[in-house]
């Protein structure tokens, strides 16, 4: 056996993780991050202690059974979680690559090839959400089934716990900085579109409307100054930055044009990418998931050390 470990480069996206609690009108209790914490720490304890059977999620549409492998409880609402699927109705004829020996279908229609997706979770400091970095496996889950799965599993957990609130999972986008790049090819910017939550406008002019008809999020449009043909590039760094730290502003979309033409950019659009170098497994060559969880938390730390 070689000394040298073998390794693989493994793309991982960024995403923010926002635990919503259901309550009652006449309810005054605040969201309270602790309590939301101890909850999602409760629905992981609470998944990992069905069997299989149970615990597996049938996602008929790509044909894939998805389940909660297992989980590493870090404290202070930081996780490292495995997430495993398996594709079935997936049979062809077999072949040995090296001596080109046809080998016949050897599997069944419900057998599956398990794959591993990894996903670190950590409690977004001075913030009431988790950023969260998903591995990309071409094989394994998306961040969207992830969040599906877990959905799915907190509807359970509310129902069977003795817990009085309701708690769903949403995700948004950690956009990467491509998206201050691009603008600075811009000619011009002709609009500027923020989308924010309705609670976070706290003005006389949201009292006209019946608020309950009002989505929950609402898109705010700016105007160019006058004489300008681009908005400063500061005013946008400054919305970028409270996007990425605050939470205030969900999304930001830019119109303008460039040397191509018109253009179009938004945060959603402009995901935040990495590659780790990870050990693999010498027979799989699956992420070694000690070694993915090490390097992902060391670029965790570097990230919050730029800020």
């Amino acid at each position: 056996m070689s000394s040298q470990e073998p390794k693989k480069k493994v793309p991982i996206y960024f995403y923010y993780l926002t635990i919503s609690k259901q309550k009652d009108s006449d309810d005054s209790s605040t969201y309270d991050i602790q309590q939301i914490v101890d909850s999602f720490s409760k629905l992981l304890s609470y998944i990992t202690t069905k069997n299989l059977t149970d615990r597996k999620k049938d996602i008929t549409t790509s044909e894939k059974v998805v389940w909660l492998d297992s989980y590493t409880d870090l404290k202070n609402g930081n996780y490292n979680i495995i997430f495993k699927s398996a594709k079935y109705n997936h049979v062809r004829n077999e072949i040995d690559t090296d001596t080109m020996t046809e080998l016949g279908t050897r599997k069944r229609q419900q057998d599956g090839d398990e794959e591993k997706t990894h996903l670190c979770v950590r409690l977004a400091k001075g913030q009431h959400r988790f950023l969260a970095v998903h591995e990309s496996n071409h094989y394994g889950i998306s961040i969207n089934c992830i969040i599906d799965y877990l959905n799915t599993q907190f509807a359970n957990y509310n129902e069977d716990s003795e817990d009085k609130y309701h708690y769903t999972l949403s995700h948004e986008i950690m956009p990467g900085d491509d998206f201050l790049s691009s603008l600075k090819n811009a000619r011009t910017t002709s609009a500027l579109k923020l989308t924010v939550s309705k609670e976070d406008i706290k003005d006389d002019f949201m009292q006209f409307a019946n608020r309950d008809d009002i989505d929950d999020e609402v898109e705010i449009w700016l105007k160019r100054p006058k004489g300008a043909k681009k908005f400063p590039d500061n005013l946008i760094k400054a919305y970028y930055d409270d996007l990425q730290s605050n939470n205030r502003i969900k999304k930001i979309s830019v119109k303008g044009t460039n040397a191509s033409g018109q253009f179009e950019v938004d945060t959603d659009l402009m995901k935040m990418k990495h590659y780790l170098s990870v050990q693999s497994e010498v027979i799989t060559n699956e992420v070694n998931s000690a070694d993915f969880f090490d390097k992902a938390q060391v670029f965790i730390e570097e990230m919050r050390n730029k800020k």
